[in-house]
């Protein structure tokens, strides 16, 4: 959470110097090249690191808590989910003190102008990999996250039983799931034509391919990403006013079926099906702007149905105006209003008039912001004597919601009426209202940016001198209540009312327990975490981080020391060296250290109810999990390939590049791994290690053909009388080069990634390490291997064959 909140600070600083540029016409506070670059840092920082971070740091600790778990189901990739986020943040961040400076093409990166030819230099590189490194976080903690959800729930909790905030993280991470592998796929893209010379994104001016456009392909990669994204922002924020409303109205959450069946419409086949509304001016045809069109303002109906209820949980309700609900109220205002501007831009012909000016930051901010951080906001209040056992100071909590809510309308509202004003210029002229509005955002800004103060305060005070809550201040039925709070506290007794409750409630001292369900008997040990910690997650973070950094710089120029001049291209060398240096003791050491027994996660489990994956093992269920992305990962690709080969008028044919029989053989010889594969299974099933150990070996002398088969293939491609590469002086060859070795590229490194894996179960195998009963790594493995299987009998068709 503090993590999150540090980036939510440079985010802050960035916006005010943006707003201070702005504040007067001809300003030249800021020059174009460093406007740009603050625009766009601001926007990365902000979403990526900072509004979604913040609500997944609340999953992170509430969710064990509600569902009765000891800790997330998977303690090391926990801790490797934040150190990837937090090294990605880093490069970014560290991306401004490079030469060049930071990325400056805008928070959505439209490409080509996000790509080499219009933005040269290795900061935009950084900032790129350090979103993949995020993405690849989000990956990692929403299978962690999902698996948890599934598996780990108390005796006697279903998931109907669960609690809205549960319910809410688990929507908001299967969103994750299947949206962030296009956006991994889209920079992929990107960064291939940044460091290795591909022309996926390539200028038509320079590419002169008929028929491709590359700026339609980034637009229907990162929006069928962005437009989801939006309610992964928003919806752990709706999850907190879920939960806590009734704390605050002394009654149960109305319609709370109704709110679930809303947000599985909302998270599933709504979110996924309207991106191209931000294509409207793309010259789409027109039968697609009326289907997205409609299926936009569909959108709005889910969301009705949620806001609803919560106004009605409220007016049915007794409301106590603590600090959290004021919050709760401040965000469902700011998220109506920002509704409301939204369905003017669901008309294709009103986003016509709307869609480059500051109505459309308006509208974005409201929603996606306003809604999002006052939640958040009610969130930490509410659950902040859950982690610290002490009280915040209520009166400055009021002073926060009212500074930062007559802060954030003040910064906001003047925008929706600059329906004219460009939103991607740097300066501007005298003309008509854009001065005097816009001075008056930025008076709001400051206003708005200046409560922030307050919040800090309280939050620290609160936490190292705050007064003792009690177990459970607010009286809520909440079953992360009924465990002690983190860091409490002796409580001398007291004759008051709890600040807020159940109507009809009166508990006694705080020190006695407070009516709602009976503490059970797991929850004590929900929160006694046996010693489980891994330097290994952290020195795999930074390993990765370290070669990255040094890919970005690579060759770079010549950097200047105290006494000495470093020669262009050693340092990133020495970086990357370095970081696969890091990187690979990481992976020798996770190994060891299980082949070794030596990490020890959570005892047992709370053995509760699972449907519907009773008979499936934790650890079968997460690879199928991780596999669901990887599938929508590869899919995007082959998507994107086959938009590419559409649009292109000519294509170079498959025969005359490669060579048929050859890629055919070693299809063969990689379906035959998947064989010796299956084999291993079956002979660990019936206690066979010997057995076992033959077929693993034989499934590795197999993959590692493949891939030699694979190197021998490229190294002729390389080589040949017409070489196919992307920097062949034929464009289209260039282009078809470009994708082929991209998305083949990245299943070798899949099957790469696996032959790793297969030394290490070798090893544990000759150790005796699986039995008849303990194998489950192998069947994983398997599950993983049928996957690299199934992918490359798409590819091989498609590419070889077609």
């Amino acid at each position: 959470m503090f993590t999150a909140l540090y980036f939510g600070v440079v985010g802050a600083v960035l916006a005010l110097l943006m707003r201070v540029q702005l504040s007067v016409p001809n300003n030249d506070f800021l020059e174009a090249a460093y406007y740009n670059q603050a625009v766009t840092m601001h926007g990365l920082i902000m979403i990526f690191w900072f509004l979604s971070p913040l609500g997944v740091a609340l999953f992170n600790y509430l969710v064990p808590l509600q569902i009765g778990a000891k800790d997330l189901a998977f303690p090391r990739l926990n801790a490797l989910t934040y150190w990837l986020f937090l090294a990605g943040g880093l490069m970014a961040v560290l991306s401004f003190f490079v030469p060049g400076g930071a990325a400056a093409a805008g928070w959505t990166s439209y490409e080509p102008l996000a790509g080499p030819v219009y933005s040269p230099g290795p900061g935009p590189t950084m900032t790129y990999l350090g979103l993949m490194l995020m993405a690849a976080s989000v990956t990692v903690g929403s299978v962690n996250f999902i698996a948890t959800i599934l598996w780990l729930r108390r005796p006697g909790m279903r998931l109907s039983d669960m609690p809205m905030f549960s319910w809410f993280a688990l929507f908001t991470v299967v969103a994750m799931l299947f949206a962030f592998p296009s956006i991994i796929a889209a920079f992929l893209l990107v960064l291939t034509d940044r460091l290795i010379g591909t022309v996926l994104y390539a200028p038509p001016s320079i590419l002169n391919v008929p028929g491709i456009d590359p700026s339609l392909l980034w637009d229907d990669l990162f929006w069928f990403f962005g437009h989801p994204e939006v309610y992964i922002v928003l919806l752990p924020a709706f999850g907190v006013i879920a939960d806590i409303t009734p704390a605050f109205t002394g009654r149960p959450l109305d319609g709370r079926n109704w709110i679930l069946i809303s947000v599985a419409a909302i998270v599933l086949p709504i979110s996924f099906g309207v991106w191209m509304h931000h294509m409207f001016l793309t010259g789409i045809p027109n039968v697609l702007l009326e289907v997205f069109d409609v299926s936009t303002e569909i959108v709005s109906i889910p969301f009705g149905i949620i806001v609803i209820m919560f106004i009605l949980s409220m007016v049915h309700g007794r409301i106590q105006f603590k600090t959290p609900l004021l919050f709760i109220v401040g965000a469902l205002v700011l998220f109506i209003i920002g509704g409301i501007m939204g369905v003017f831009l669901s008309s294709p012909v009103l986003d016509r008039v709307y869609n480059g000016s500051y109505f459309v930051v308006s509208h974005f901010h409201y929603v996606m912001v306003g809604a999002t951080i006052f939640g958040l906001f009610a969130g930490i209040y509410y659950w902040l004597p859950k982690m610290t056992g002490r009280m915040y100071n209520e009166s400055l909590g009021k002073v926060h919601f009212i500074i930062s809510f007559i802060g954030f309308n003040v910064l906001y509202a003047p925008m929706m009426l600059l329906s004219d004003m460009p939103r991607r210029i740097f300066t501007y002229q005298n003309i008509g209202d854009w001065a005097q509005l816009n001075g008056i955002a930025t008076v709001g800004a400051f206003i708005f940016a200046g409560a922030q103060i307050i919040v800090a305060y309280n939050l620290l005070h609160t936490w190292f001198r705050g007064p003792p809550s009690g177990p459970n201040p607010w009286g809520s039925q909440s079953p992360e209540w009924s465990t002690p709070a983190t860091g409490s506290v002796p409580v001398a007794p007291v004759e008051t009312e709890p600040a807020g409750g159940w109507i009809g409630q009166l508990p006694g001292p705080q020190s006695a327990s407070v009516s709602g369900p009976s503490p059970v008997s797991h929850a004590m040990s929900a929160v006694s975490h046996e010693v489980h910690l891994s330097s290994r997650p952290l020195t795999l973070s930074a390993g990765v981080m370290l070669f990255l950094t040094g890919a970005a710089l690579y060759p770079g120029g010549a950097i200047q020391l105290s006494v000495l001049t470093i020669p262009p291209g050693v340092f990133p060398l020495a970086l990357m060296v370095l970081g696969v240096g890091v990187f690979a003791a990481s992976i020798v050491g996770w190994a060891w250290d299980d082949i070794r027994n030596k990490f020890v996660g959570p005892a047992g489990d709370p053995g509760g109810d699972r449907w519907p994956y009773d008979e499936v093992p934790k650890m079968k269920l997460g690879m199928w999990v991780f596999l669901s992305s990887e599938i929508v990962l590869f899919g995007t690709l082959l998507g994107a390939y086959i938009f590419i080969r559409e649009a292109a008028l000519e294509w170079p044919s498959p025969a005359s590049v490669h060579d048929i029989p050859l890629a055919t053989a070693n299809t063969l010889i990689l379906l035959t791994s998947g064989f010796t594969m299956a084999m291993a299974v079956y002979a660990i099933r019936k206690g066979d290690q010997r057995g076992l150990l033959g077929w693993l070996v034989a499934t590795f002398v197999l993959g590692s053909t493949f891939i030699g088969v694979k190197i021998s293939e490229w190294l002729g491609l390389f080589s040949g009388a017409a070489p196919f590469l992307p920097s062949s002086s034929n464009p289209v060859t260039a282009l078809a080069a470009s994708i082929y070795y991209v998305v083949v590229g990245l299943h070798g490194a899949h099957v790469v990634a696996g032959l790793v894996v297969l030394v290490y179960l070798m090893k544990k195998t000759a150790r005796g390490g699986f039995t008849k009963d303990d194998h489950m790594s192998i069947e994983n493995f398997a599950l993983y291997w049928a996957f690299v299987e199934i992918v490359w009998c798409f590819v091989f068709p498609l590419f070889y064959l077609l």
